[in-house]
């Protein structure tokens, strides 16, 4: 291999030559032959490609439900926080302040607290 810098333009004429060796192929007509019997065997219709995706596909979407199923049942938890109108949310109601917002046990739900707020039910 010719040493030279690696921002010469010109192509290098001993890795030309490995390349032109290992990529020639003997028997072209063979080889042509090769690739359309390979391209007879490919799939002609869009159908035809879309039932080799069908079984990757089902199972791909069942392990993505079951996990979005896991997450949700656990994002969820037992919903004893959630409840709509929380002690600070029926505190102000009744007019003791907003400072009841901030002293209370428990946080208040965010939809709970705009609900009230829009005075909407």
């Amino acid at each position: 291999m010719d040493v030279h810098s690696p921002f010469d333009h010109r192509p290098d004429r001993d890795m030309g030559e490995a390349l032109r060796e290992v990529l020639t192929a003997p028997d072209d007509d063979a080889f042509v032959r090769r690739v359309l019997a390979r391209v007879g065997a490919a799939p002609t219709s869009w159908w035809e490609v879309l039932d080799t995706w069908a079984r990757p596909g089902i199972a791909a979407a069942i392990v993505l439900a079951a996990l979005m199923g896991f997450l949700l049942g656990r994002s969820v938890g037992t919903g004893s926080q959630s409840v709509a109108l929380d002690e600070p949310i029926q505190a102000v109601a009744e007019g003791v302040g907003v400072a009841a917002l901030f002293t209370a046990a428990r946080p208040p739900d965010v939809n709970a607290v705009l609900t009230a707020a829009n005075g909407s039910d």
